[in-house]
């Protein structure tokens, strides 16, 4: 708890502030994210808005390919570890390897 007060300004839009982010999470900078879903998980997932830009791709073989841009990697994280061995982070290389420790704790607890 801070001594001093903030007062919010009259003209900020929160909906205007937080439609270029994936989350809750926004930054100065953005990462371009490329997740892939397998041809069974896209039935569920692509009809699904992740991002206001998001590009959306189909493969031949129905696995789709969704990509947008993120500032932080902690909340696109979590989206991807929930939907397991039906996603699979294509770039960037970081948040594949962040990905990859996450799953490697979850196997060393079971």
């Amino acid at each position: 708890m801070l001594a001093e007060s903030f007062k919010i300004p009259a003209d900020f839009d929160f909906k205007k502030y937080f439609l270029s982010t994936f989350g809750l999470y926004k930054g100065k900078s953005t990462k371009e994210v490329t997740i892939r879903f397998t041809p069974e998980k896209s039935k569920w997932i692509k009809d699904q808005i992740w991002h206001k830009d998001q590009k959306v791709k189909t493969l031949e073989d129905g696995s789709l390919q969704i990509s947008f841009p993120v500032s932080d990697f902690s909340e696109i994280t979590r989206e991807i570890l929930k939907h397991g061995d039906a996603v699979m982070v294509i770039k960037p290389e970081i948040l594949r390897e962040l990905v990859k420790t996450e799953a490697q704790k979850i196997v060393k607890i079971y």
